[in-house]
């Protein structure tokens, strides 16, 4: 009869351990003012959370990319805003090092109030790089949703990848 209980007590722990992998899906930066959620299949590649900038930058899954250099990534980045540090200065150093970027070409089906479009050239590949720029409770957020534009890629992939940006700002509570 001990025996029985061997596998039940193994089968019970090992679906607690999967239970407690589940993907991480709810962060926070500087203490808490900053809130955002991503798609659970989002790996977190590098994180800052203590000082100021922080971030946290995450790898999308892109079938097409996988086994190249090539990455879909989505970047969220704060900075407390105190001294000179001005939300619409931070926001214009942005623009001015984004210009910077070789191939840079500006979109301007992405234009908008704190939000800016545009191209680079990234090795032998072109991306589409997304940022959108708000103010929270005292903290510049930076949002860049990147990726790279592949022939191959699905036009699906694109929409849902755009779609599940969006959903990462509108976790911030903001909008633009």
């Amino acid at each position: 009869m001990n025996l029985l209980r061997i596998p039940v007590a193994l089968a019970l722990l090992g679906a607690s351990a999967l239970a407690g992998a589940q993907a991480r899906t709810s962060y926070d930066l500087n203490e808490g003012r900053v809130r955002f959620t991503v798609p659970p299949d989002w790996a977190a590649i590098m994180e800052k959370t203590e000082g100021n900038p922080q971030l946290v930058v995450f790898r999308v899954p892109d079938p097409t990319a996988e086994g190249s250099e090539d990455m879909a990534s989505v970047t969220v980045k704060t900075q407390a805003l105190r001294g000179t540090a001005t939300f619409g200065g931070l926001v214009q150093e942005e623009f001015e090092l984004s210009k910077q970027q070789t191939g840079y070409e500006r979109d301007p089906t992405g234009a908008g109030e704190n939000v800016h479009q545009y191209f680079v050239q990234r090795g032998p590949t072109r991306y589409l790089v997304h940022d959108r720029f708000r103010e929270n409770r005292g903290v510049w957020v930076h949002i860049r949703c990147q990726r790279p534009l592949l022939a191959a890629t699905p036009a699906t992939w694109n929409q849902q990848f755009d779609a599940a940006c969006q959903r990462v700002v509108a976790s911030t509570g903001g909008g633009a």
